[in-house]
């Protein structure tokens, strides 16, 4: 099995897991480093979509972190892209709270379309927000 598969494969299977609620208004929400310098725009759009968390600079603050896992794939069909896990996890025990993805292909069966860290961010912090306002219901 090629290596890259089976990495969605793992990432689909942990999306499926339960997690135990979603990031509460007013949380300190920290953002490691992630590759392709994401998480500048992820708190950059974190802003810009006036999510009711606090995005803090300094783990030590924080009630929550936002960590990915970056993955490079391509195909004969698709240009090389980027896939991205995101998860949220709560700094008191650990236990993930808020799982979300998004995948960056330029070209898709000929047909060329905005991509970037700014729209992976973008779709990243859309789905997060559909989670909070879900959860509220």
């Amino acid at each position: 099995m090629n290596l890259g598969i089976g990495l969605i494969f793992v990432g689909l299977l942990y999306a499926q897991e339960p997690v135990s609620g979603i990031v509460p208004e007013g949380a300190r929400l920290y953002v490691a480093p992630m590759e392709w310098n994401l998480d500048r725009f992820v708190a950059a759009e974190i802003r810009s979509q006036d999510l009711p968390v606090r995005v803090v600079t300094n783990p030590e603050e924080a009630d929550f972190v936002m960590t990915s896992l970056y993955q490079t794939l391509g195909s004969r069909l698709m240009s090389p892209g980027h896939y991205i896990q995101v998860t949220i996890v709560a700094v008191n025990g650990g236990k993930p709270v808020w799982f979300g993805d998004a995948n960056d292909y330029g070209l898709f069966f000929g047909r060329l379309r905005p991509h970037g860290p700014a729209k992976a961010a973008r779709t990243i912090v859309r789905k997060l927000h559909h989670g909070m306002l879900t959860s509220v219901r």
